[in-house]
Order: structure tokens, then sequence, then C-alpha cells
């Protein structure tokens, strides 16, 4: 990976000498240096390879849970995406979807506003409870009730009441004429769950019986270990692995490390600056595609939800994303891993256009100086909270350092994941932060109105009603271009405002041992499914 030297020493000696006044209460070992990279193997793998039927996944941030209604991390969707299943899945190239727990698509009313969805019969959970309609409308009721937990309960905001027809069919009678309903029935937040064990297990800790999915839930240690094995009586057939085993490694060079023994078999987040090293293992294949992910800077726009009551002018705002020099970042510290998004909708999502690109706010440092010294801001202090991950750890570094060149004091605060999500929602606790969305069901409008509407943007706390009204109209309609054209409306009044700065769009890299298995294949969103996998 080539290095530019003053991001050498930003990143190499600011990321341990300036991470000043850090909360962190993580269990994971200290991040390494985006310089430091795991030693290149010499020989071929060393360790005796176990049988091709289990496959060893490592994960390097712990799931929050195994309840697929109430997580919305990664880390958990790897896991709760073997065990449960939606009605639709997006398809490996993110261009369509097919039916999954539904027999076939929707079938829609002329005006559009009823959608009948036939179900797949001879399923069943994992302890045997047949799987029909009443467990779809349990989803919906779920997802509605404001008590119940769910992390996206947009994905049933269209749906004003169900009808339950017979056991494999449901109506739905909508509010409207929805146009992403569809991509957000393939959401994961919207994964079908045994009703009767949702009401008697925590389903978070224990998921047992709970799924219709090719593997069921057998065990697990909380933040290190999560076992499953194949469900026999699964609708879809035998999958080729029988066991899969997650675990939980903290920092990446280890990760790195179990990829050359040959104790780990997938690794699917190897960052940029391990890739080549992990690429060159024997008997391993390194991958690295296009994604629709996107990490973002997200700013606090009102006094009373901010630490700095300067947050609250957009100019404030607005000179703190001109002074860090994300292009240059991404070129010399991502490389060819990934890009520079100048909207917040990116070029792989529905509804993107072009003229989104024309929102972004340029790295422009001599207009920040010029707007922080008009104001007398120089000196001013902000603060910046993070996750322990590595790839935060070195973002806020280089953050804290580009915005020192104008006058700016950040105080980056690091906690653990799980306590990052939940502090990241809280008032007067920050001024900024490092979000990521991976954009699972690869339409525009699921970009927007989860993470920054009134209602959903608990993260965000962007309080405009026009930018809601823009975002709602991108759902209610079916037409390509007046959907295109509210989404860029969205886009214009949200980055304007400062609300949202683009980061970076990583590439889905992730490494395997081909030596094993084939057929690897991760979605534009960075999922997987074992079950597609096959053992060589």
């Amino acid at each position: 990976m080539k290095y530019r030297s003053f991001l050498t020493a930003v990143i190499a000696g600011v990321t341990a000498a300036s991470l000043v006044g850090c909360g962190s209460s993580s269990s994971e070992a200290p991040a390494p240096s985006s310089t430091d990279t795991a030693a290149p193997a010499e020989t071929s793998v060393s360790a005796e390879p176990v049988s091709n039927d289990s496959i060893n996944i490592e994960l390097t941030t712990a799931p929050v849970g195994l309840h697929p209604l109430k997580t919305n991390d990664s880390p958990s969707t790897y896991v709760n995406g073997q065990i449960f299943e939606t009605l639709y899945r997006r398809t490996y190239d993110g261009t369509a979807y097919d039916p999954l727990l539904a027999e076939e698509l929707p079938e829609f009313s002329e005006d559009g506003t009823v959608a009948t969805i036939k179900l797949r019969k001879g399923v069943t959970f994992h302890d045997g409870t047949p799987f029909t309609a009443e467990a779809v409308g349990y989803m919906i009721d779920s997802l509605k009730d404001e008590n119940y937990g769910s992390q996206r309960p947009s994905i049933v905001e269209s749906i004003d009441t169900y009808e339950i027809i017979d056991d494999n069919t449901i109506q739905l009678n909508l509010l409207y004429s929805d146009g992403v309903l569809v991509a957000k029935l393939a959401h994961t937040n919207g994964c079908i769950v045994n009703p009767a064990l949702d009401q008697s297990q925590d389903l978070l800790v224990d998921a047992t019986g709970a799924g219709t999915g090719p593997y069921q839930y057998v065990s697990s240690t909380a933040g290190s270990t999560y076992s499953l094995t194949a469900y026999d009586n699964y609708w879809g057939g035998a999958p080729d692995i029988k066991n899969v085993k997650f675990d939980v490694i903290a920092d990446e060079a280890t990760a790195v490390a179990r990829l050359q023994t040959g104790e780990a078999d997938l690794y699917p987040t190897i960052q940029a600056d391990s890739y080549d090293t992990a690429a060159a293992i024997d008997g391993y294949t390194a991958v690295s595609e296009t994604s629709s992910a996107v990490y973002f800077l997200n700013l606090r726009s009102r006094a009373s939800q901010a630490v700095n009551p300067n947050m609250e002018n957009k100019d404030f705002r607005k000179a703190l994303i001109e002074a860090i020099d994300m292009p240059t970042y991404v070129d010399a510290v991502i490389g060819n891993q990934g890009s520079y998004p100048k909207s917040i909708v990116g070029p792989t999502l529905v509804g993107y256009t072009p003229e989104m690109d024309n929102a972004n706010i340029a790295y422009d440092p001599d207009d920040a100086k010029a707007i922080i010294d008009a104001n007398g801001w120089a000196g001013q202090e902000v603060i910046f909270l993070v996750s322990t991950r590595e790839w935060h750890q070195t973002v806020a570094a280089y953050v804290q350092d580009q915005l020192s060149k104008v006058g700016i004091n950040v105080t980056v605060v690091s906690e653990e994941w799980a306590t990052y999500l939940a502090d990241a929602k809280l008032d007067d606790y920050f001024d900024f932060c490092i979000l990521s969305w991976s954009n699972v069901t690869g339409d525009g409008q699921q970009m927007l109105e989860p993470n920054f509407s009134i209602k959903n943007g608990v993260r965000t706390k962007y309080d405009n009603e026009e930018f809601d009204a823009a975002v709602d109209a991108s759902a209610k309609s079916t037409v390509l271009a007046e959907r295109q054209a509210a989404l860029l409306e969205a886009v214009n009044l949200i980055q304007g405002d400062a609300i949202v700065a683009p980061l970076y769009s990583p590439n889905t890299a992730y490494v395997y041992n081909s030596a094993k298995f084939s057929n690897v294949i991760f979605d534009k969103g960075g999922q997987f499914n074992v079950k597609d996998f096959k053992a060589n």
C-alpha cells in the first residue's frame, strides 16, 4: 500500500499520541497503526485443515445480539443472516430481488395500494413449527410496536393494515403506492422470527428454534464465539457445509495471522492495508469488489443535542467539513480498496443521479479558516465520538490533525462497539461521530429515511420537515424519474445543511480458504449466505 509521507506521520504518530480524552472501556486489544501489517507468510498454510463440512469465520467486532429485528449492525447480520430469512432477497449483483420466504413477487392492485404476497409452502421453523402468514403478521405488528425495540420500523411504515387470507397468503393494505416495498422486505431487520419463541425467550442471546434459515443456532459465548449447524429440514435442501463457527478476533493482525495458520477460513472485512498480505497466503483467495456501503461524518445541528453550542451554526459545521481532505485520505490510505463518494446517496444505489454530487461540501481549508477566524471560533473544542474499531481510530486521528490546522481542537471519545452505538443516540454527549451504512436494500430512499428522518434518525437528529417530505415523496412513486427528483432534493438539503459528509465507500473485501471452499460470494451490501458456498 502506498502512503504519502504526511499521512504516514499523521496516522502512525497521531494515532499513538493524539487520541486524547478517550472514554473507552473496550475489551478489544488496542488497534494497530494503519501502517502496520502482519508479516507475510513465507510458506504455505501450516495448520492441518479441518474437514470441509465446517467453516470458521472470523469477525473483528462482536455481534450486538442474535435477534434480527432488534439489531442492525453488520456483525450481527453476518450471524443472523444464516439463521433467519426475509420474504425477499437482493440478488448478488444488486440489480433485482428474488423471492425467499415469499413464493413470488407481490401482486399489486391497479393503484398500487394493495399488495398480495403468496408465501412458500412446506417451510418450518427450527423447532418444527410451520411457517405461516401469522408469522409475517407478527413481524409487521412487532416493527410497528414502539415498545418492541425494532431497529427499522420504517420497513413497515407504508403498511396500514394487513389481512391473512390463508396460511400461505397475506394482503398488505398500503397507505400509498410504495416504490421500495420489496426492497424493504428484503432487509434483515424484516426477518421472520418464530412468534411463540420470540415471546418466551430472549432471542438476543438465545436463537434456538427461532429461524427458518439453512442454519440453526447451537451455542454462543457472547462477544467470543457463535456456533451454528445445518437445519436438516430446511426447505431449500441441505447446504454443502454442515457447521458454521464465528470467532470474534480483536485486532486485524491476529485475524490475518489466523488465516496464515489455517485456523480461519473466511475473513469478511479485511482492511485495505492488510489485503495484499492476506492475498499472498497459499490456498486462500482475496476478493475486492465495489460495494453499496458508505462511511460518513454525522454532525449534530442543534445546541441542545451537541456539546459545543456552535454546532447549531451551519457555517461552523461547514467549516469543519471543509477542513478535512478526504479525497487525499482515500487515495493514500484506501487506494484501490474503495472510493470517495461526493453524495451520501452513492452511484450504486437506485435513485442516484450525477447531479447529487453537486451537493458535496468540498475540501477548502482556506475558506474554513476564513469562516473560523471571522467568527472568532479559533481554539473551539469539539467532541468526536468514535468506536474502537481500527478504521474509526485511523479516521479519528486524521480528522483531529486536519481540524487542528484551522484552529479547532478535537477531543476524541472512543467506545466499544455496542456502547458506541447506544451512546451515539444521546443528546449533549458529542458534536459529531462516524457512522456507516451497508445499504443492504440497494435503494437511496432506504439510505436517507432510516438514518436521517425526524422519526427514525435517532443518531443524526436532523429536524427538517422539507427534507422529510422529499424523502417521503421518493417512496410514494414507482416512476424512477420522479423518485430521482425527490431524492436529489433531499440530498441537496441534508448535505447543503452540512449535516453529513461522506468519508469513503469501502470495497467489499474478503479472504477465504479457496482450497476448501468455492462459490464464496458477497452481495453489494457486503452480506453473504454460507448455504450458497460449496465445499471442494
